[in-house]
């Protein structure tokens, strides 16, 4: 992996520090704010940790996650052996999908 001047780095890109840069790029994903800024993703990943920058954003557990999926009818993965198996969504269109799901591996199909 290739180590880069952090400053020069900025410079390219247009900003007068590498926190700069960093800061500018804080709301885009590793790998957006790897190519705007012409780093790869890890590198992005180890300065925005020196800095604290999205380090400790709170994301929703898991738990959270499939109770929102559960409560929204509209969504896509409905229907889906997903849904039944990860998410534990119990509707119609889940139970049927986990059913047949099971029923072409029984039979190989």
């Amino acid at each position: 992996m290739p180590r880069h001047d952090r400053d020069e780095v900025a410079r390219r890109a247009g900003y007068a520090t590498w926190q700069e840069a960093v800061g500018a790029t804080a709301h885009l994903g590793q790998q957006e704010a790897g190519r705007a800024l012409g780093v790869s993703h890890p590198t992005i990943r180890t300065w925005r940790a020196e800095l604290g920058v999205g380090v400790a954003a709170a994301r929703p557990s898991a738990q959270q996650r499939a109770a929102a999926f559960r409560a929204d009818p509209g969504d896509q993965r409905h229907g889906s052996a997903n849904g039944y198996r990860n998410l534990g969504c119990r509707c119609e269109a889940c139970t049927r999908a986990w059913t047949d799901y099971q029923r072409s591996r029984r039979t190989g199909g």
